[in-house]
């Protein structure tokens, strides 16, 4: 048995590698690869994989917390200040407005309210990551739009981060208003005791263990695993105390030297996770997510853009500032396919949902 696994592991690797050699070739982010990989390793193709698999949902799992505890780890408020009420705007605008459109157009094509709305709320969110490396690129992240984007994906990012919160409220069934109040005084307690820890304890104790590579890798792999166990245990998710966990080291002087010796870790099971997701993807579902996946796409690449251009012209920015920010941002980010993975946990979302999802990523 474990002979075989080895085996389906080694395949699995061996299609991610081919498949991410071919689209790095065609200079397009690695997540199209991952998903792929899913889609041919999963049930509609090999087989090699199932979501079902309690070893690879695990995998998965760890590559959600880590991605989430470096969202919090980089989290850069003092950028976020200094472009002040133009990002707030549009941030909030942009994922207001796509959000009620999606919503109304998913209804249009059938779905039902609960998954209409999961479904709109995740295409909101652009990717951070891939905004970033395409200004990088391009060398135009100073530029007015370039900096005026990062500071919308900051706020994208922050919503994105409330919405975590306060999803396990909606899962129970007692009271909402009890819930969300019980929930908030659960966060609250969490953040201080981090942040008493975080400015008390850690800047001595940090200093001995950022002494040695391995010891802070160890530790700040204790941490985010703890405190995230802590907040799944308080009622408030593993998602939320992750993030917790990475905004608590945030302000640290080894908070470069923690993203770097983590971020390989969160890429292998990040990569997973992908793959998971793509093989979601079974004949049934790919015939039925085809003709919304593809509505929706067209209104990621179009609606998006244009809701981003009239708030940014509300703003009093040029049209080619307006029209690069709109562009840039037109793609999914890795927080849709988070969000639509905890609420498939709690039974609101269904395979489908993440078919459609995954045709728009791609």
């Amino acid at each position: 048995m474990e002979h075989t696994f080895f085996i389906d592991i080694s395949l699995l690797l061996g299609i991610a590698i081919g498949i991410a050699f071919l689209v790095q070739y065609l200079k397009q982010p690695l997540i199209i690869s991952h998903i792929i990989t899913g889609i041919i390793c999963g049930p509609l193709f090999l087989n090699l994989v199932s979501s079902k698999n309690d070893f690879f949902q695990t995998f998965a799992q760890f590559g959600v917390i880590l991605l989430l505890f470096l969202v919090g780890l980089s989290l850069n408020l003092e950028h976020l200040k200094k472009i002040g009420k133009v990002a707030f705007f549009t941030g909030i605008g942009q994922v207001v407005f796509t959000a009620i459109f999606g919503y109304f157009l998913l209804l249009m094509l059938g779905f039902a309210s609960v998954s209409a709305i999961f479904l709109a709320t995740s295409v909101t969110f652009s990717s951070t990551i891939v905004i970033m490396k395409l200004l990088g690129d391009k060398r135009e992240i100073m530029t007015v739009y370039g900096r005026y984007t990062v500071g919308l994906m900051l706020v994208q990012d922050l919503i994105a981060i409330g919405i975590m919160v306060i999803l396990p409220s909606f899962g129970k069934d007692s009271d909402l208003l009890m819930s969300l109040t019980l929930l908030l005084f659960k966060s609250i307690s969490l953040v201080a005791a981090v942040y008493l820890l975080s400015k008390i304890i850690f800047p001595r104790f940090l200093k001995r263990v950022a002494s040695s590579g391995e010891f802070l890798l160890l530790f700040t792999l204790g941490w985010c695993f703890a405190v995230a166990g802590f907040g799944d245990w308080a009622g408030i998710s593993l998602e939320v105390g992750a993030i917790i966990a990475g905004l608590s080291l945030g302000s640290s002087p080894y908070q470069m030297e923690i993203s770097s010796r983590l971020k390989p870790i969160k890429d292998f099971f990040l990569v997973i996770f992908f793959i998971i997701l793509g093989s979601e993807m079974g004949v049934d579902n790919f015939q039925s997510a085809l003709f919304p996946g593809a509505v929706l796409s067209l209104f990621i690449l179009i609606g998006n853009p244009l809701i981003l251009y009239s708030l940014f012209r509300l703003m009093k920015f040029t049209r080619r500032n307006s029209f690069m920010a709109g562009i840039t941002a037109a793609q999914v980010s890795e927080f849709g396919f988070v969000l639509l993975f905890v609420g498939q946990q709690m039974g609101y979302v269904d395979s489908l949902s993440i078919s459609i999802f995954t045709i728009v990523a791609l």
